[in-house]
């Protein structure tokens, strides 16, 4: 997937941010199916362009360190120009995987202007068309066994029972690229997974400490610049940015980054 400007990629115990400022595999991504694909970095994007039959460009890692979390997310911002019409023939141009050999599977496939959703072969797939020619944020969010959401920037747009728990001790999530039927271009800003934060505590990374870390996270909730992302006052910036919602009025504004300043202060 993609990347935002700024800063250097951060494992936390509790969050794992993969921000393109390198290649996958030099953060940590293990690199596991690639075929004479061309990939680069540029502006902040981890791009991939397609034009050869079965090219594809693979990362993975493993989450059993997240095993029995109480409340797991994974959010990916990408742009692709892939035609909607390679669904139709179940074509797989840009996915992103969250499953195991147990428990939940989700999936995820992204063209230019239509998403689809797949659970399990028992249930339906489900489409979600979105705005071509823009980045667009995708989030999925599980509280153990109980729940789990699909958001499109910060619309949820499926919800209900797991098939199982996620994640478990051989879980793992898998982001990648392929060429089906067309050449296209992928544009991934950013990967981010890990522990849910606690609303209204500035705490983007869970760790118990409000540092210049969790400000990087906590600024992007505060503009409303890139398309996917709106944050700022009076816009509802999504499930992402409930940590920096200090007031709880749905929006991420001058007087939730007081309360910021002050628990970094104290944290300092």
């Amino acid at each position: 997937m993609a990347v935002f400007l700024g800063i250097e990629s951060v494992a936390h115990a509790h969050v794992v941010n993969y921000e393109a400022n390198a290649f996958p595999e030099s953060d940590g991504w293990e690199r596991i199916a690639f075929q004479a694909i061309d990939r680069f970095l540029q502006g902040g994007w981890f791009v991939h362009f397609v034009d050869y039959a079965n090219e594809i460009d693979a990362y993975r890692k493993p989450l059993a360190d997240f095993a029995g979390v109480g409340a797991f997310f994974i959010e990916w911002r990408v742009e692709s120009d892939a035609p909607a019409s390679i669904l139709d023939a179940s074509g797989v141009p840009v996915a992103l995987v969250a499953g195991g050999s147990t428990g939940g599977f989700y999936h995820t496939t992204i063209t230019d202007s239509r998403v689809q959703l797949f659970r399990d072969t028992s249930i339906p797939l489900i489409f979600v068309d979105i705005e071509a020619g823009v980045a667009h944020v995708y989030r999925l969010e599980l509280v153990g066994n109980a729940s789990y959401c699909w958001y499109i920037d910060g619309r949820i747009v499926d919800s209900g029972d797991p098939q199982g728990s996620y994640p478990n001790p051989d879980s793992s999530i898998i982001w990648a690229t392929r060429r089906q039927m067309y050449n296209s271009t992928t544009r991934w800003d950013y990967v981010r997974y890990g522990t849910i934060p606690q609303d209204a505590t500035g705490d983007y990374d869970s760790d118990g400490v409000v540092t210049r870390d969790d400000f990087y996270f906590f600024h992007e909730c505060l503009s409303n610049e890139r398309p996917g992302i709106n944050g700022g006052p009076e816009n509802d910036s999504g499930p992402g940015c409930r940590f920096a919602d200090f007031d709880s009025d749905g929006d991420t504004d001058l007087l939730d980054f007081a309360d910021f300043q002050n628990r970094f202060a104290q944290s300092l």
